[in-house]
């Protein structure tokens, strides 16, 4: 896998993959907390069937955040700050010489893609915010974080926590076993605490107020997660947004159905 190199004094090495033909417009894709690139593999096989037969020229591209996947892992919690992820991924897109592009991103990752849009409004096209952190951060109670210390050495914690965060979550399939758990007790070791940090107080009212690329913010009706309210409020906080709840669905669609998933999103970013 390539790896990008941010110069900034960490020594972070950011891993991400480049999926070519699959897509009509190249798209950036940001996972959320403990997670990692392959939580879109179910939603490049959809996408695949949308794109046989025709003559799609954009590519998938999946980035990990510092501690997730392959990506290095951060020294301290000041190394993780929303400001510092959403600047590494638009380092990214520059050495890659891409823009201007769509971008994806889904809970942790949905706050980052409303950053960098703030932040590089003209690398960028349209987005979707899937689940995403509000703009005024989140903080989660003691319980939580008693639970991501407890994680660090708990798999079979791991898999509680995660499978409370995906709507009628089948813990047999090897999607759950292999990439949702194995990834998510990575992180919590590296990154996972230190993002929840950053999301406490955090508040980007102010800059995600300027955006006005098209954004289409999406919330699962029994999400248990995040709060639909700050989905809300943060759609109306953008010039050019709009809010939908996805019916049926939780707080992770492209895990729980990746094909409604990519209906949703192909009809906002290609048509």
């Amino acid at each position: 896998m390539p790896m990008h190199q941010i110069k900034d004094g960490t020594n972070f090495s950011m891993n991400y993959e480049i999926i070519e033909g699959v897509l009509p417009q190249t798209t950036l894709f940001i996972h959320g907390n403990l997670a990692s690139n392959r939580w879109w593999y179910p939603a490049e096989q959809e996408y695949r069937k949308i794109a046989k037969g025709q003559n799609c020229k954009g590519a998938m591209l999946l980035a990990e955040f510092r501690g997730c996947g392959k990506s290095s892992a951060p020294n301290s919690v000041d190394e993780v700050s929303m400001h510092t992820l959403a600047n590494d991924f638009i380092s990214l897109v520059q050495s890659l010489n891409l823009g201007p592009i769509n971008i994806v991103g889904h809970s942790t990752g949905g706050l980052i893609a409303a950053l960098m849009l703030a932040k590089a409004p003209e690398l960028f096209n349209k987005a979707v915010l899937l689940d995403p952190v509000g703009a005024k951060g989140v903080k989660f109670d003691d319980s939580m974080t008693a639970a991501f210390e407890q994680m660090k050495a708990s798999k079979e914690l791991v898999g509680i926590v995660m499978a409370s965060t995906i709507h009628n979550n089948n813990p047999e399939t090897d999607f759950f076993k292999q990439i949702v758990v194995e990834d998510a007790f990575h992180a919590v070791k590296t990154v996972g605490l230190y993002v929840l940090k950053n999301l406490d107080g955090f508040d980007a009212r102010q800059e995600i107020s300027k955006i006005d690329n098209p954004v289409l913010v999406l919330h699962g009706e029994h999400d248990a997660l995040l709060p639909v309210a700050d989905s809300k409020e943060l759609a109306t906080l953008m010039k050019n947004a709009k809010f939908e709840t996805i019916l049926g669905q939780g707080h992770c669609t492209n895990a729980e159905n990746p094909a409604k998933f990519v209906e949703i999103t192909s009809k906002f970013l290609f048509n």
